[in-house]
C-alpha cells in the first residue's frame, strides 16, 4: 500500500489529504470523517494504524483535514458545520468518485464524525462508526465543561449556559485552546445522527467485563431500531479519551472481519 498526500482546493483554500491506496485491487474505498478538536489530535495514530490495515487488507482510505484543522487552510475559529460537511461530500466523496468509480464507498466516522457521516448516506454504500455521538448537543455540552474543567480554582468560573448565551449572541469562545465559533457550535448542537438504511457497523471501545454499549447508545437503539446497523461493545482501549497515546487493535480486526464479510477478496468464499 501507499499513502499520498494531497492538497485538494475549495473555495482557494486548501484541504490537505492522505489517500491510503492498496497495492492489490480496491475491494472498497473509506471516507474518514475524524472526531471533534482535541480527540481528533489524540486519535491521529491510532486512526494512521487503522488505515494502513485496512489498506493491506484491500480497502482504500482517504484522511482529510477539513477546513480550519490539521495541516488544512483557515483556524480552527474560521470552520462551520456547514463547511465540514461540504468538505467531505464535495472533496471527500467527489475523490473517491474520481479515482475509485464503481467501487462500493463507505463513510468512517469517529466519535462526532459518525454526525457527519451519517449525513453522507445519499453517497455511500455502508457506513461504520466507531464510538458514535448519538446527539451533537452532547458532543458540545462535553466540549464546553472542558472550559470550565480548567477554570475550577478559579474566581472567575464560568458555567455551560454562560458559554452558550455568549455564543447565541454571536460571539466566539475559547475552549481548550481552540476558539469555538458561534456558527461551528450552532451546527454541532443541531446535528443528530441519522438512523442508516445501508449496511453499517457500530463499535464501541468499552472497559467493562463483559464489555457493554454506553446507556446512551442502547436508548438510541433501542428507539431507533434501526434493522441495518450491527453494534458491538469491546474490551478496548478509547484513544479519544486517553491522556497517552492509545491503540485500538481490537476496533481494528472487528472493523477489517465486518469488512471481509461484506467485501471478500477475490477467490475468497462470501
Amino acid at each position: 500500500m501507499s499513502a499520498q498526500p494531497l492538497l485538494l482546493e475549495r473555495g482557494g483554500q486548501h484541504r490537505f489529504a492522505l489517500l491510503y491506496r492498496p497495492s492489490q485491487k480496491v475491494r472498497a474505498a473509506l471516507l474518514l470523517l475524524p472526531p471533534f478538536a482535541e480527540e481528533l489530535n489524540k486519535t491521529r495514530r491510532a486512526l494512521c494504524q487503522a488505515a494502513h490495515a485496512f489498506a493491506e487488507a484491500g480497502f482504500a482510505v482517504l484522511q482529510i483535514d477539513p477546513l480550519g484543522c490539521g495541516d488544512s487552510a483557515g483556524d480552527f475559529s474560521d470552520a462551520s458545520w456547514t463547511a465540514w460537511l461540504q468538505d467531505f461530500e464535495q472533496l471527500g466523496v467527489g475523490l473517491l468518485d474520481q479515482e475509485f468509480r464503481g467501487v462500493p464507498r463507505l463513510a468512517w466516522g469517529v466519535r462526532a464524525g459518525c454526525l457527519l457521516a451519517s449525513t453522507l448516506a445519499p453517497h455511500v454504500e455502508a457506513q461504520l462508526w466507531w464510538q458514535p455521538s448519538p446527539q451533537g448537543r452532547a458532543v458540545l455540552q462535553q466540549f464546553l465543561r472542558l472550559r470550565m474543567a480548567a477554570e475550577l480554582d478559579s474566581a472567575e468560573r464560568i458555567s455551560v449556559a454562560a458559554l452558550k448565551a455568549e455564543l447565541a449572541a454571536g460571539h466566539a469562545v475559547e475552549v481548550a485552546g481552540y476558539l469555538l465559533a458561534p456558527e461551528l457550535a450552532a451546527g454541532i448542537e443541531a446535528a443528530t445522527l441519522h438512523p442508516p438504511e445501508h449496511p453499517a457497523l457500530w463499535l464501541e471501545a468499552s472497559s467493562q467485563q463483559p464489555p457493554q454499549l454506553l446507556p446512551g447508545s442502547q436508548q438510541w437503539l433501542q428507539q431507533k431500531a434501526p434493522p441495518a446497523i450491527k453494534a458491538l461493545a469491546l474490551e478496548s482501549p478509547a484513544p479519544w479519551n486517553a491522556t497517552e497515546l492509545e491503540d485500538c487493535p481490537a476496533l481494528v480486526e472487528a472493523s477489517l472481519c465486518w469488512l471481509n464479510e461484506r467485501w471478500p477478496a477475490q477467490g475468497a468464499a462470501a
